[in-house]
């Protein structure tokens, strides 16, 4: 469903694409193409060098940047040549090629590495391979980059691959000849190695004459030159007035992507403050992809009177559909998202907490399955990346990352555990490694609880799996026991009046009306429990409810924790005054100290000595 909808968007960005190409907006990068003909031009048409991809731009950036520091003279020998392989086509070709330069120039040692690409039923193979490299010479500068090599051959087991035409761009010399070049370059594997096919080395001649009408290019070195011959006329042929006006648009689109992010944002925050749930989605969903496709927009324009090289246009316009994808996709996301939220507003009750959880989760794990197809989609039909061979070449790095990501797996299983047993939901106070705090988010990896001391405790789902925790929000009652302490000296009486006074306040109604107590399910209990130390305990267990009638947990209820200690607070308030109006007092730690000549207690006291003199 994901990749429909990413088709769906990446259709919808060619639909842009092409309006923009009608409003002429890239009318000057396309009137720049060096393939337009109409003119005389002494390489009749020809290329600079065959079509190259973005990554292969990169590489002769860096070889251009490593000229810098090579040492003078620092190239390819007839004895360390770079390409000396028939192992796929590129090895092939370009050995063929780097081996007939070195014999255009005089050296004729490698000679044989070049006839040796030619099939051995080849007669005259000298004559064969100059031929088929004055061929060459009348053809853009070959970039090794787009010719298939060992691994690609061996993932898509081909035998055949055709170079001219169908290989590189070729619309340039049906222009150039008036009519379709007389032969074929083909490389087909034989034996173990690749080799120019016999057709193609019977037929050189025909072909080479066929193309005579288009004179050779001049020889020079690749290192570099791409990346220069590629970047330089955009500097070289570009007005400054148009480098301002492209900022200027550039500036201009991010401009007013700030200010539609702002005005959104301020409509949500005005909607929020007025109550309105509704409209906040929608306008979020909407936000992003306005501000992308504004700032879009603006570079589209901003960068349409810049001259560009087939390559950077090519770019351009990826980056500028890959945008458009991004919108789209995150759209339809967003849309689908506020068909969750609409499907648990009809189907549950807006205050259902398990269901805006679920709801979250759903809406998280939609957005990043849809980033991750998306991404797949745009490398493979936006930046025309082999998705299969990147993954496959990653193999041992995707290997590297699933060992170090076995706890984010537990942690996602650890989420799935609390998705499913509900342990607890957002907002739930629970009791954890012996802190007590609110549930504040309940993530893919970790469990956010706001702490009663104010701090942000993070822990990892899976260390749900194996410990236990506490949900204070699913108590039904809160059962207090509490200890009324009296001095020892109190008489039996006052005893049995301090408990028909606790029994008296726990069945009263102002405190069983704000308890909601049962008292014929759960009537106070009051008892005469021990002698202590230095005080008679008197046990008094009664029971705070959270709901009388349905009976409901503390989460569904507007009472808990703290409004129990409001209610424990005005029991023991009555306790005190009652107490004190009866004249019982309440024990603290004392200690009794008695004197030999206190005469209502007569001590003995006998020693040796005293005994001796009896």
């Amino acid at each position: 469903m994901s990749f429909r909808l990413a088709s769906a968007a990446f259709m919808f960005s060619r639909l842009i694409v092409s309006l923009l190409l009608t409003t002429g907006l890239a009318s000057v990068t396309s009137a720049q193409s060096l393939l337009s003909s109409g003119e005389s031009k002494p390489d009749g048409g020809r290329p600079k060098s065959t079509q190259v991809g973005f990554f292969e731009l990169m590489e002769s950036g860096g070889d251009a940047m490593l000229d810098w520091f090579k040492p003078a003279g620092h190239q390819p020998s007839v004895e360390s040549p770079e390409y000396d392989s028939q192992a796929s086509p590129r090895d092939t070709v370009m050995t063929f090629l780097e081996a007939m330069n070195h014999v255009v120039q005089g050296r004729l040692e490698p000679f044989s590495r070049a006839t040796d690409c030619l099939p051995d039923t080849t007669d005259q193979k000298e004559q064969v391979a100059r031929d088929l490299f004055r061929v060459f010479d009348r053809l853009p500068e070959i970039t090794p980059g787009l010719l298939p090599g060992e691994k690609t051959v061996e993932q898509e087991k081909t035998s055949r691959y055709e170079l001219f035409p169908r290989g590189i761009e070729n619309a340039w010399a049906y222009d150039a000849l008036g009519e379709a070049p007389q032969g074929r370059i083909v490389l087909v594997h034989q034996d173990g190695r690749w080799i120019f096919s016999p057709n193609t080395a019977e037929g050189v001649d025909k072909l080479l004459d066929s193309m005579k009408d288009i004179p050779p290019r001049t020889q020079k070195q690749r290192e570099g030159q791409l990346f220069l011959s590629v970047v330089e006329p955009t500097f070289q042929k570009t007005a400054t007035s148009d480098w301002l006006l492209a900022l200027t648009w550039a500036l201009g689109g991010i401009a007013c992507g700030w200010l539609i992010y702002k005005l959104v944002n301020h409509l949500i925050d005005k909607r929020e403050n007025s109550g309105d749930d509704l409209i906040t989605p929608m306008l979020t969903s909407l936000m992003i992809p306005a501000v992308i496709l504004v700032t879009v927009f603006g570079f589209a324009i901003g960068s349409a009177k810049i001259y560009m090289h087939p390559v950077l246009s090519n770019f351009r316009w990826n980056v500028i559909e890959a945008a458009i994808v991004l919108a789209g996709v995150y759209m339809l996301v967003s849309v689908i998202e506020l068909m969750c939220l609409g499907v648990r507003r009809s189907f549950f009750n807006n205050t259902d907490p398990y269901a805006r959880m679920m709801s979250l989760v759903v809406r998280r794990s939609l957005r990043v399955i849809a980033t991750i197809v998306l991404l797949l989609f745009v490398f493979q039909n936006v930046f025309k990346w082999n998705v299969a061979a990147l993954i496959g070449g990653f193999s041992i790095v995707a290997l590297a990352l699933s060992l170090a990501a076995q706890d984010a797996v537990k942690n996602l299983f650890g989420a799935l555990t609390i998705f499913a047993n509900r342990p607890f939901l957002d907002g739930d106070w629970v009791k954890f490694d012996r802190e007590i705090g609110e549930v504040q988010d309940v993530s893919l990896q970790v469990t956010r609880i706001r702490l009663l001391s104010g701090e942000i405790l993070s822990v990892p789902n899976m260390k749900f799996i194996d410990n236990p925790v506490e949900n204070l929000s699913m108590r039904k009652y809160l059962r207090r026991m509490m200890d009324v302490q009296i001095t020892y000296d109190t008489p039996p009486q006052k005893v049995d009046e301090a408990i028909s006074i606790l029994q008296d306040i726990l069945t009263s109604d102002d405190i069983v009306s704000d308890g909601q107590s049962d008292l014929e399910a759960h009537p106070p209990k009051v008892w005469f429990d021990r002698f202590g130390a230095y005080y008679l305990n008197l046990r008094a267990d009664y029971w705070y409810m959270m709901d009388r009638e349905s009976n409901r947990v503390q989460r569904d209820t507007e009472r808990g924790w703290f409004s129990y200690l409001d209610h424990a607070t005005r029991v023991n308030r009555m306790v005190l005054e009652r107490f004190n109006e009866a004249g019982i007092d309440f024990a603290f730690p004392t200690q009794s100290v008695y004197l030999t000549d206190d005469p209502d207690r007569n001590l003995t006291i006998q020693t040796r000595q005293l005994q001796e003199a009896f």
